[in-house]
Formats: structure tokens, sequence, C-alpha cells
């Protein structure tokens, strides 16, 4: 059954699944879907049309769905969608859209920390970790199984390949590569994220090659391109490999090497 505290303002067209709990003070607008099992915690808002699946934590004075801070939105009908198992934390604000049917996306199983801005048109994969207060600038794209630490301001349009980690307190203006350890200032390739990838069963041989894949990819001693053709000549490309190369080549805004 639905627990609606008495002081939370439900609007009626909003669809409630079961077993979900809304906090005293939370406000719920039009148009709104909110999948079992989900709360939501006191005095958070959840604008109009927004998506949010199944077995979710938002904690208190979490603002989602908001019209983006973007000067070229002109009202048009936008959302956020939000998957399954996601923690969202105190203060977190995610906004929807630019472009009409256009949709901000969380995936599955995302831990967003307190005080993180999600701004619109973002798309974030799933298990996902951002730590407290990063912020993240429209369209910016976060593959899974990433972790932004705190206090990281992500440029716009940036990609965050899967498995990377970025270090606190550091920009990032260009793209970070899969499976990536980046940190300084400015932000750098250092290696590969060898805790992250043993912490999600990457056997020492596959580390070993993408370790051998960053030596000559983010080697001083080539560009770019002269980089990905010694890979290709040099080593057997395996699935990881190949990602790899095909995130470096699909890049608009360039590498931090």
């Amino acid at each position: 059954m639905t627990k609606d505290v008495h002081e939370a303002l439900i609007h009626p067209t909003a669809s409630l699944g079961e077993d979900v709990e809304i906090g005293h003070g939370a406000i719920i607008e039009k148009n709104v879907t909110i999948g079992n099992g989900t709360k939501i915690g006191a005095y958070s808002y959840i604008a109009e049309n927004t998506i949010i699946g199944e077995d979710n934590q938002i904690y208190p004075y979490v603002v989602i769905g908001f019209a983006p801070q973007d000067v070229n939105y002109r009202n048009e009908p936008t959302r956020v969608r939000i998957g399954n198992r996601n923690i969202i934390r105190e203060f977190v604000t995610i906004h929807r859209a630019t472009g009409t049917g256009n949709e901000t996306i969380i995936g599955d199983d995302n831990f967003i920390m307190a005080y993180v801005h999600i701004a619109h048109n973002c798309r974030l994969g799933n298990g996902i970790v951002i730590a407290n207060a990063s912020q993240l600038a429209g369209y910016v794209e976060v593959q899974d199984h990433a972790f932004i630490s705190g206090l990281c301001p992500i440029h716009q349009f940036v990609r965050i390949g899967a498995y990377a980690m970025i270090a606190g307190g550091y920009r990032v203006p260009k793209d970070v590569p899969p499976y990536a350890l980046a940190a300084g200032e400015p932000l750098r390739v250092v290696d590969v994220n060898r805790v992250g990838l043993r912490r999600h069963n990457f056997t020492p041989h596959e580390v070993d090659r993408l370790h051998k894949a960053f030596k000559l990819l983010f080697s001083t001693k080539y560009n770019l391109q002269q980089a990905i053709a010694m890979v290709q000549k040099e080593l057997q490309m395996d699935h990881n490999v190949g990602y790899l190369i095909k995130f470096i080549m699909e890049s608009k805004r360039g590498i931090v090497r």
C-alpha cells in the first residue's frame, strides 16, 4: 500500500506504485510516475513529468525535474527519467532536458551523494558513484561503473568512460577514457584504474593488457593517431582494448592525456 504523509502535496495526476513512501512536506507535481518501493524523503520536490523507477531511495531536500538552466529552453515538454535502485542523497538537483521530447536520464544502481548537480540532457548509465558536490554540466555522459570523486566540475558535453575514476577536486574539461585513473591540474591520465577494475572482477591478464595499451596511448612520444596505430599493431585487440580505442576515436571534445 502506498504511504502518503498527510503534510505531503501530491498532484492527483501523479501515479504512485505499491509501497511508495512520501516524506513530510514533499511535493509531487502533475504527471509524475513513481515505481514500487521508492522512498521520497522529507521536503523533496519532484517536478512535472518526472519518471522514477522502483526501489529508489531519495533523501530529504532533493529536487528532481525542474526546468534546465539553459537560455535556449522555451518551456517545451521534457523530463527526467530515473531507473531502479538508485540512492540519491540530500540536496541533489537533477534538471529536466532541453529540446522537445528529450530526457535527462539516470540508469540503475547509482549512488549520487549530497549536493551533486546533474544538468539538463545528462545521461548516466548504471552502477556509477558520484561523490559529494560534484557538478555535471549539460549533456555530460557518464558510462557504467565510473567513479567521480567529490568536488569535480565537469564541462558540458564531456564523456566519462566506463570504469574510469576521477580523483577529487579536479576540473574535467575533456573526455576521460574508459578504465582510466585521472588526476592532476590540468587533468591527465595517471594509470589504469587498477583498484576499480579488480573490484569489478577484471582478470590480471585483462588489466595488464589495458596497462600496455595505456602506456602507448598516453605516452608523450606519440600523438594520439600514432599511438592508436601502435596499439592496433602491437597488441591483441580484445573487447576492452577495442572499446577503449573506439571511445577515443569517437571523441569530439578531445581526450585527457
